[in-house]
């Protein structure tokens, strides 16, 4: 197993060489040459057929499918499996198998003479899963008169990824015992590393364990060892584009092959030779040359395969026809029914478990095959085409011309055919050949022409690209819109002339349109750039002018000498400033003005000026507030001295004391007024006045707070005498507002007698009630009488002092 890794290893490498083009193998189409023997002999034994297998569809039909969890496991399809029942004559089974994307469907394809046959996968991922059969088996007749059925049987390729190496094996089990006829095949070239998998592959079947699994009650009566016997092998090596050593032969090349064992550690005695009864080789040359064919050949006709290839497949045809024979049982021939039990009993089999792992990855490489007369004219064809690209320097050219001169040279080529074989019978199909190699390498030159075409155009098209791209730049921007255009116009003309004189004798080719179109959108794609470059020349310049502008706006609109202005002179100023900033804007954006981005501009200007009007407001606004505030706090201050100690002597009489205080107000309030009036108008002034009014009020109420503190110290003593009494008697009281109106008693009382004897009484209740909220002591007599049920009683108490 480290053999076959090894082995795997070396191969993966050669795998990713070949993928790229076999992935995208299809299906070919029938072989209708009327001058191939192999199609007449087809069409022979078609016709002789007896078919009455209506119930078998012409299509393919899956037998064998993967587990779909796995991938590990077989599965038979049963409703397709029952088909083979409708076979009723002798059967053959021609399996191919080999490497996943070699071209095993598109040689089956081709053996049964169908462009439609079994799926070809045009993509790197694996097509046929499992195994397949052409539902409708080919009808032919042996060299005995007996009537034979064929049926080809399409299998998964190996080594693909995500594949267990075990069901590569059972995979190959399963078709080599149920085949008459194996094909293995393989492509461009054999080496020794292919000989080794496919002999590993064979050796660790376990075909002697699968035997004895198998019982005699899954075969009928009786179990015939002899039908798991390995059929004769085929090795078919496609793309086959080399030589072999010498007078080699392709079965005497396979043979030396695997006659050399590369594994020094082998213990076994046998090899492919050994395992197989017949062992059988044939080439087959490219069915196609140019890649669009390679990667799908379902797209390929007949007369589309390379005239080596028709030949070689004609001959492999005819050979395996000759070497078929029908699957036997005890010398008899079996049917299709009892080549569904056989199928039954090989799955069953193999899923159980007695199947070895396959090593790895491989891949196979193969060579090619050139022979007389047709060789020759080739030559001269070949010779003479050449003779007309050399006259045009192996450049492009004109593809009417190019044709004409194949047409002449494969006549000629023709004619010296005609002479070569003088005298010889049967070389229509010489000549058909001939022909067909002309037709298929001018198909080739003339696919090379179109790339040379496409080259030449699509140079000539970037030169003058680069040429108009490097005129327009030379241009000066910014400019206007229009003679922008105008200059456009020109270089577009002047290049599509330039265009023309150097491929226009090229001017009736797809390639030369094509181009000319891309010329066009190339010019399109610089003139937008051009426009573009210039578009962002006049932006700068309409920014420019933005800025000069809005900068000459707020240098003349700007406050210098931080005297606040009045709401006219700043409508006056503001409106000149505008004006002149506009025309600033005018002038230097002159040279864009009529452009289609003027306006938007334009309104972007207005935009800014009117932010920068608002900032100019704001400034003035902030001016003024504080002139205002200044003023404010200057009557501020002279009310205070007006109302002081030393203008206004404490204790007053309530009346006097707020008369006095509201003359100081009037003249206050008035004197802001006038000296503020210019600016009566804004939100500043208001504001002012409002701060002013609660600065005085707020005067008003400390010296009202100030003159009953007066009071209070006028009539310090009889309180104090009261307080005592208080103190000595408040405990006969046990509400908040008994207490209360005990204590306020007691003081009006006292201040009853001297000074306050003939003071107000509301004067003398505000200051008995502040000399009570001023006293710690009495508060806390007060608060000791707190509680519910105080509150409750004192609320009754309350009541009836309203009603006495």
């Amino acid at each position: 197993f480290c053999i076959c890794n090894m082995m795997s290893f070396k191969l993966a490498l050669a795998v990713l060489l070949c993928e790229a083009v076999r992935s995208g193998w299809s299906l070919a189409k029938d072989n209708t040459d009327a001058t191939s023997q192999s199609a007449r002999e087809a069409r022979r034994t078609a016709a002789a057929a007896d078919v009455d297998d209506a119930n078998l569809p012409d299509r393919p039909l899956q037998l064998v499918r993967p587990d779909p969890m796995h991938h590990q496991h077989l599965e038979l399809v049963p409703e397709n499996v029952k088909r083979l029942h409708h076979v009723n004559k002798a059967v053959a089974v021609v399996a191919v198998v080999g490497k996943f994307h070699s071209g095993k469907s598109f040689l089956l394809n081709q053996l049964m003479g169908k462009q439609e046959g079994f799926g070809v996968g045009p993509t790197v991922r694996p097509k046929t899963m499992g195994i397949w059969m052409w539902g409708k088996p080919l009808e032919i007749v042996l060299p005995s008169g007996n009537p034979l059925s064929v049926i080809f049987l399409d299998t998964e390729g190996f080594a693909a990824s995500n594949i267990s190496e075990s069901y590569d094996a059972k995979i190959f089990s399963v078709a080599a015992l149920l085949s008459s006829y194996l094909i293995y095949n393989s492509v461009k070239i054999i080496d020794q590393a292919d000989i080794d998998y496919l002999e590993l592959l064979s050796k660790r079947t376990q075909l002697f364990a699968l035997r004895s699994q198998v019982t005699k009650s899954q075969w009928f009566d009786q179990f015939n060892h002899d039908l798991l016997k390995f059929p004769p092998l085929l090795w078919v090596v496609e793309d086959f584009v080399q030589m072999t050593e010498g007078e080699e032969t392709a079965v005497e090349w396979l043979r030396r092959i695997m006659e050399t064992n590369s594994r020094e550690d082998n213990k076994h005695g046998v090899n492919l030779l050994g395992m197989f009864d017949k062992v059988d080789c044939v080439t087959l040359f490219l069915p196609a040359t140019t890649k669009t064919l390679l990667q799908d050949l379902s797209k390929a006709r007949e007369e589309d395969l390379t005239p080596e290839y028709r030949q070689e497949r004609d001959q492999l045809l005819s050979r395996l026809k000759k070497g078929l024979v029908p699957k036997e049982k005890n010398g008899k021939s079996i049917t299709g029914g009892e080549l569904a039990t056989l199928l039954e009993i090989l799955v069953t089999a193999a899923n159980e478990g007695s199947l070895a792992n396959i090593p790895g990855r491989w891949e196979t490489f193969i060579s090619r095959l050139r022979v007389g007369a047709l060789e020759d004219c080739i030559t001269y064809y070949e010779s003479n085409m050449e003779v007309l690209l050399k006259k045009h320097n192996h450049g492009a050219i004109n593809e009417s011309e190019l044709r004409e001169w194949h047409q002449a040279s494969k006549e000629n080529a023709t004619q010296l055919l005609s002479r070569l074989l003088l005298g010889l019978d049967q070389v229509n199909n010489t000549f058909a050949e001939l022909r067909s190699v002309a037709d298929e390498k001018f198909e080739s030159t003339r696919d090379l022409n179109e790339k040379k075409i496409h080259i030449a155009c699509n140079s000539a098209q970037k030169k003058i690209e680069v040429e108009a791209e490097e005129e327009a730049q030379l241009c000066v921007l910014p400019m206007k819109t229009s003679q922008l255009n105008e200059m456009y116009k020109s270089i577009q003309k002047k290049a599509l002339a330039r265009y023309k004189e150097e491929v226009g004798f090229l001017e009736g080719n797809g390639a030369y349109r094509r181009h000319s179109e891309q010329l066009k959108t190339g010019l399109e794609y610089v003139f937008k750039a051009i426009t573009l470059k210039n578009k962002q020349a006049l932006e700068a310049i309409l920014n420019a002018a933005i800025e000069t502008a809005v900068e000459k706006f707020r240098e003349a609109a700007m406050n210098h000498n931080g005297v606040p202005r009045t709401t006219a002179d700043m409508k006056s100023i503001i409106g000149r400033v505008r004006v002149e900033a506009e025309k600033v804007f005018a002038d230097k954006a002159a040279s864009v003005e009529g452009e289609s981005l003027y306006t938007p501009f334009q309104g972007h200007l207005t935009t800014k000026l009117a932010h920068e009007e608002e900032l100019c407001k704001k400034e003035n606004l902030d001016l003024i507030r504080a002139a205002c505030k200044t003023i404010a706090g200057d009557l501020v201050t002279r009310c205070l001295h007006n109302t002081g100690p030393s203008k206004m002597v404490l204790p007053l009489n309530e009346t006097e004391l707020r008369k006095r205080l509201a003359q100081e107000e009037k003249y206050a309030i008035k004197e802001y007024s006038e000296v503020q009036a210019e600016f009566s108008d804004t939100s500043a002034y208001k504001e002012g006045k409002h701060e002013l009014e609660e600065r005085l009020t707020a005067i008003w109420k400390q010296r009202e707070e100030e003159n009953y503190e007066a009071y209070i110290r006028e009539v310090d003593v009889p309180l104090n005498t009261a307080k005592k009494l208080i103190m000595l008697s408040a405990d006969k009281y046990d509400t908040e507002f008994s207490v209360t109106q005990y204590m306020k008693d007691v003081c009006l009382l006292n201040l009853d007698e001297g000074k306050a004897k003939d003071w107000q009484r509301s004067l003398k209740i505000t200051i008995v009630e502040k000399f009570i909220r001023d006293s710690d002591d009495l508060q806390k007599m007060i608060d000791s009488k707190s509680g519910w049920w105080s509150a409750i009683k004192g609320f009754f108490q309350w009541l009836a002092s309203l009603l006495s």
